[in-house]
């Protein structure tokens, strides 16, 4: 893979200006690497340390801003998932990384544009392994994002202390399933809890039966009760739904 150095030189033969320049880096920083996010601040000092002018941090996060390709977030900024096929088009031909679309998927990925970026990134491995057949890495990752979400329901309400161990470490998923499905201050619809119990099963076979090979067949029968489930805990953890 180019180093970022690299994806530079190659965009300039476009002559960008200062703003498009850090949009094009932002994409390949969020896109090629497992950084979620990048603050301005950063990809104005990697600009510069590739050899460019002295770049304004003001000026490009009010071009941020502005942008509806752009999303913010607590780390700083990353490409809306809404754009991401856009853009890969715009820039993937800069860059000898070659992106792997989602063709179907089996979650809805605008429902999580608002979201963290790390949730956005559970979601994209989530779909690319259920459509190019790997379906126990679908489920495991499944399993993942329920108890990243319940997680973030439990922080948002502000009781997270509830879903800790004694070493103040969070409870694993079937010790959150427990906490969730006697919890008093906030409800889940018996759907949505039948979705996190079927996914959790579903998840520990893949992650733990060395003799057990998830099939699609046994991710479409519920696949509802999982949608149900990540809309009703994107909701109690306010994450813009």
């Amino acid at each position: 893979m180019h180093t970022y150095k690299q994806f530079l030189f190659n965009y300039e033969k476009e002559s960008p200006q200062n703003l498009d320049r850090a949009i094009a880096l932002l994409w390949f920083i969020t896109t090629t690497t497992d950084e979620p996010s990048i603050s301005v601040s950063d990809l104005c000092k990697m600009i510069e340390e590739a050899g460019f002018s002295k770049q304004n941090p003001t000026r490009i996060t009010h071009g941020f801003n502005k942008s509806r390709k752009i999303v913010k977030n607590k780390s700083g900024f990353r490409i809306s998932p809404s754009s991401i096929d856009e853009l890969n088009n715009i820039y993937s031909n800069y860059s000898s990384h070659t992106s792997i679309k989602v063709i179907n998927g089996l979650i809805d990925s605008d429902l999580f544009i608002r979201t963290r970026g790390y949730i956005v990134k559970i979601v994209e491995q989530i779909n690319l392994s259920f459509d190019y057949g790997l379906y126990d890495c679908c489920a495991v990752m499944c399993r993942r994002l329920l108890e990243t979400l319940i997680i973030e329901v439990y922080e948002h309400k502000d009781l997270q202390s509830e879903i800790k161990d004694s070493d103040n470490n969070y409870l694993m998923f079937s010790g959150l399933l427990i906490k969730i499905e006697n919890q008093t201050h906030f409800h889940l619809a018996r759907n949505a809890l039948k979705g996190l119990k079927d996914f959790k099963t579903l998840g520990d076979l893949s992650a733990h039966n060395r003799r057990f090979n998830a099939r699609i067949t046994d991710i479409k029968p519920i696949q509802e009760g999982l949608r149900i489930a990540i809309e009703e805990l994107l909701h109690l953890a306010n994450l813009g739904i």
